[in-house]
């Protein structure tokens, strides 16, 4: 891994984040009526929107639960257990500022839980299975395990099950947390290829999916590594900007449940051909949970093609508009961190 390609992959997650929180919610056609084009800058969020009443470029609870994710390993010297993850997602349910405005109901539910020293790993009704917390908000915070992977898809499989647990602990969630880590994690190295970051996506989501049938923590769900492989094909054949969009959305989903978000990451990594804002652009504007499809992507595509591939301004307002966490620092500080292993 280079210093770059760290930055790149944290900043990428940060710019997608920051960039799809106005246009969450919308399909393409109500995102274009209502920004009057694609959304391509950062911008002002509607009041039908989660992120209605922020500053344009706030990062929403993607990217600022990665913050606090980097801040707790940095806080132990590089070290990560779900202890660790527990506590990170605790310090950030006490940022009032990210927290009430953005949390999920699957994340929200634990955080109560935690705090009341109650169990987060049964399903709230009592049911049998655990597929209404197949949610992406284990997915969307991996990008700094990654870093910390080193290149090493076993230990990226095993953070991304440590991380999960506490708030997603669930075949599905795990299989597609699995995917966007392992995926991530290949990029960052010298010898990723868009082929080779696939195929490490879908031995993450095997690997996960495999992991939570074992210790019967299954959530009903299509196999999400047969969807990514299966959304790759469709944003590969997509004749353009336009088509790319509507075919991942109409043909593969981009709902925050994990079995359409996930694969939806793939077919516009598919579609772009790798390019990172042209990635983040096709996220932004797809519909749906723009904000973290886009983060996500934006975490992989940064990583592959480096810090710059971001254009420098998005970075620059995006942490002069978030003014309450110290993003660049620890960023750097943890990029430093994760060179030292």
């Amino acid at each position: 891994m280079t210093k770059e390609k760290m930055l790149g992959a944290l900043y990428g997650a940060a710019v997608g984040d920051a960039l799809g929180a106005p246009t969450e919610l919308r399909t393409t056609n109500q995102i274009l009526e209502t920004f009057g084009g694609y959304v391509k800058e950062y911008t002002l969020a509607p009041k039908d929107t989660f992120a209605r009443d922020y500053p344009a470029g706030t990062i929403t609870d993607d990217f600022s639960m990665s913050y606090y994710l980097m801040q707790a390993i940095i806080e132990h010297e590089g070290n990560f257990t779900e202890e660790i993850a527990q506590q990170a997602i605790i310090n950030w349910g006490a940022d009032d500022y990210y927290f009430d405005k953005f949390a999920g109901p699957t994340t929200r539910a634990a955080i109560e839980n935690m705090k009341q020293g109650l169990p987060t790993d049964v399903d709230p009704f009592g049911l049998i299975n655990y597929s209404g917390l197949a949610t992406n908000g284990g997915a969307m915070k991996t990008i700094p395990l990654a870093l910390l992977a080193n290149g090493d898809l076993e230990k990226a499989l095993e953070y991304t099950i440590w991380m999960c647990k506490p708030t997603h602990f669930n075949s599905n969630a795990i299989s597609a947390a699995a995917a966007i880590c392992c995926a991530a994690t290949h990029a960052l190295t010298e010898s990723a290829t868009l082929e080779s970051i696939v195929a490490a996506a879908v031995w993450g989501a095997e690997k996960g999916r495999e992991y939570g049938e074992q210790q019967q923590h299954i959530s009903v769900g299509v196999d999400i590594a047969y969807k990514i492989q299966e959304a790759v094909k469709i944003g590969g054949q997509a004749a353009s900007f336009e088509h790319l969009l509507s075919e991942t959305a109409d043909k593969v989903g981009t709902n925050f449940l994990v079995q359409e978000s996930i694969p939806a990451v793939f077919s516009l990594l598919a579609g772009t051909e790798g390019n990172t804002m042209l990635g983040i652009y096709a996220a932004v504007n797809v519909g749906g949970d723009t904000d973290t499809i886009a983060s996500m992507l934006g975490g992989i595509l940064g990583g592959f093609n480096g810090s710059q591939s971001i254009p420098q301004k998005y970075i620059h307002d995006m942490e002069k508009v978030n003014t309450t966490l110290p993003l660049q620092s620890t960023i750097e500080t943890f990029v430093a961190l994760c060179s030292s292993r």
